[in-house]
């Protein structure tokens, strides 16, 4: 028996194909047929008429690692149309991590901590905890870096030592047994940052063997950007793993430009290695603030950071180099997120304003923010070249990846919801309304198979990302004519429109454009099988 009967439907099937009219079956979590047959007995129908019916959006970049615990529903992403996340990335994953080591590594990584307690130490418990909550949409998570390094080298700057190298080896490798889908590596967070580049070769060849994929947020993206894509180049070669640059980008209004670069670069490998990369449709990123601190600052983790904010010979330094910062303008760097309800009118607000109110210098702001929120303050940072953004976006090696850094509450709570990047809420409406509707760089063949088939076939996920007999009924449909992002840098927590149902495993989490009780969302672990 049927369980959802979708007819008339307009579909793009992510294979490439250009859009064709059919009815789509679905039993179970499964597409059972797609053809013509408007009057096959069905429990549920949905009449597509005048509407696209794509497979769900793959977000390859997210980092709702801890909040998909907490806010399990997802509303943010669902409603946008995405059904699968990867989740782990930039280095940041909460596990593995034993017991004594769990509270320093959550400090370290507040992007994705919620404020509560962890209780993971390998990566089999989050998994299995990540399941018992349902999320509502499928889950992938990667290992990370971070992670790694605080387990066994803790935040000492200094190379691993060869036992330890074997020992974050066998982790990794053990984590992938368990269900991850490769390594992640962010490397302008600390204590990643410590690591040579021989290292990264190394675990990556206990990710090539395993057949997993490695994603990295590179060293840099700024001034050494081109250095930065070379040697994420020189470690796919020299380990044989499949590479994934993560959020690629020129930071910075001295770099525009060097997209042009780093592109031809990446292309050239890619003719004799599996490379892609990814990207969002914003000229703003968001992070942690303590990204501007010089990485020496961070040595010892996040206690040895406030013990030198509180040494007024050792701020006097951090502060001094925040000052010779190039190309940082603190009107261009917002609040996102804080930690105390004391410093919630804080939020959306800038650096330079912050700054004014205090009656200090924009440096001295960001280090008593930190002071005061105990690292755990997020921004949003202005960078990019709107021209760059669409260059990399509309890349043929280019697929789409929110990066958004929390699940926030529902939009029906009484919790108040953070000024987060609107990324969170808009990234795959805004980028169909502005690289197919407005610039129409792209059309909706092109541009629906970068956010279903390429990262699918990318991540070797073999059963999700197109529309076919037998896969996973992980699909969308919305009105290309309606759909766009509503929310902004102002009001961030505005959901989109003209997407009107969304379907996880054959069950629909998003219904009439409002999100459902549905939760049928699954954790997908790696095989190598």
């Amino acid at each position: 028996m049927i369980d959802w009967l979708i007819t008339n439907a307009r579909i793009v099937d992510g294979t490439g194909k250009e859009p064709y009219p059919a009815d789509i079956a679905i039993a179970g979590d499964q597409i059972e047929d797609i053809g013509n047959f408007p009057t096959a007995p069905s429990r549920n129908r949905v009449d597509a008429e005048g509407k696209m019916v794509a497979p769900g959006f793959i977000d390859v970049h997210t980092h709702y690692d801890v909040a998909l615990v907490r806010e399990p529903h997802a509303e943010c992403a669902v409603c946008q149309g995405v059904t699968t996340v990867i989740v782990g990335n930039c280095g940041h994953s909460p596990v593995p991590i034993p017991p004594e080591r769990r509270e320093q590594l959550r400090s370290a990584l507040p992007v994705i901590d919620d404020g509560r307690p962890w209780r993971w130490s390998s990566f089999s418990e989050y998994l299995e905890d990540l399941e018992r909550q349902r999320p509502a949409v499928n889950v992938l998570a990667l290992v990370g870096h971070c992670a790694l390094r605080a387990a066994v080298v803790g935040f000492d700057d200094r190379p691993a030592t060869q036992d330890e190298l074997e020992t974050m080896e066998r982790l990794l490798e053990d984590s992938m047994d368990q269900g991850a889908w490769g390594l992640s590596t962010g490397l302008v967070y600390p204590p990643g940052a410590y690591a040579g580049t021989d290292e990264l070769v190394r675990l990556c060849r206990v990710v090539a063997r395993k057949g997993g994929i490695y994603a990295t947020h590179m060293r840099n993206e700024a001034d050494g950007l081109v250095s930065a894509v070379l040697e994420a180049l020189h470690t796919a070669f020299g380990s044989g793993v499949r590479l994934q640059i993560s959020h690629h980008k020129a930071a910075r209004k001295a770099n525009w430009g060097k997209v042009h670069i780093t592109l031809r670069l990446i292309e050239t490998a890619a003719l004799n290695h599996p490379i892609a990369f990814d990207a969002y449709p914003y000229t703003a990123g968001s992070a942690n603030l303590s990204q501007f601190l010089p990485h020496w600052a961070h040595e010892g983790g996040p206690q040895a950071l406030l013990r030198r904010l509180s040494d007024p010979q050792e701020r006097q330094k951090i502060r001094e180099a925040l000052k010779a910062e190039k190309d940082v303008f603190w009107d261009d760097v917002r609040i996102a997120s804080v930690a105390t309800q004391e410093s919630k009118p804080l939020e959306g607000q800038t650096v330079a304003a912050i700054a004014s109110q205090l009656g200090v210098s924009p440096e001295e702001a960001v280090l008593y923010l930190i002071e005061k929120e105990r690292n755990g303050v997020t921004m949003v940072h202005f960078v990019m070249d709107e021209k760059d953004v669409q260059t990399v976006l509309t890349h043929p090696l280019c697929m789409v990846g929110s990066d958004a850094l929390t699940v926030p509450p529902t939009l029906v709570s009484q919790q108040p919801i953070p000024k987060v990047h609107p990324r969170t809420y808009g990234t795959f409406p805004k980028f169909f309304n502005w690289m197919v509707k407005e610039t129409r760089r792209l059309g909706w063949v092109q541009a629906i198979a970068k956010v279903t088939s390429l990262p699918a076939r990318h991540f070797c996920l073999s059963d999700r990302g197109t529309l076919e007999k037998g896969k996973k009924a992980d699909l969308v449909i919305f009105d290309p004519e309606t759909i766009a992002d509503r929310a902004t840098y102002e009001e961030p927590a505005r959901l989109p429109v003209g997407i009107e149902w969304v379907f996880v495993n054959g069950l629909p989490a998003v219904q009439n454009g409002v999100r459902t009780a549905e939760r049928p969302g699954r954790v997908v672990r790696f095989s190598a099988d």
